[in-house]
């Protein structure tokens, strides 16, 4: 079974916790609807593009990654910006939201959807 991923921007998640759908603490998002699902964040980025705007060598642009993952790969990260095999990346920081309970709904999305926007 594929584990079920989402990334929320860091301004996504502000917003969502002052309209009050969520809640945010030690790295656990709780909904804030029936059942209050939860889903631990893992921080992450979403890879836009070259800073320069130049043609992607390795293809990354369009990506979301784990910061474990990058450093893995040897990229490193600072702020909004990803430095991968010399190419600096402009990215949109956030976090990957992982549930909780596998018994949850399958399809992540479309339950967001449904119960938080």
């Amino acid at each position: 079974m594929t584990t079920k991923k989402l990334f929320f921007s860091q301004s996504m998640l502000d917003s969502m916790v002052e309209a009050g759908k969520i809640s945010v603490d030690q790295g656990v998002l709780t909904m804030l609807t029936a059942g209050n699902p939860a889903f631990d964040l893992l921080p992450a980025f979403r890879i836009v593009r070259t800073a320069d705007n130049a043609p992607d060598p390795a293809g990354l642009s369009g990506e979301i990654r784990s910061e474990e993952e990058l450093r893995e790969m040897g990229a490193e990260s600072y702020m909004d910006s990803i430095i991968y095999r010399d190419v600096a990346y402009q990215a949109d920081p956030g976090f990957i939201a992982v549930r909780r309970d596998p018994s949850g709904p399958d399809d992540l999305s479309q339950y967001l959807l449904k119960n938080l926007l």
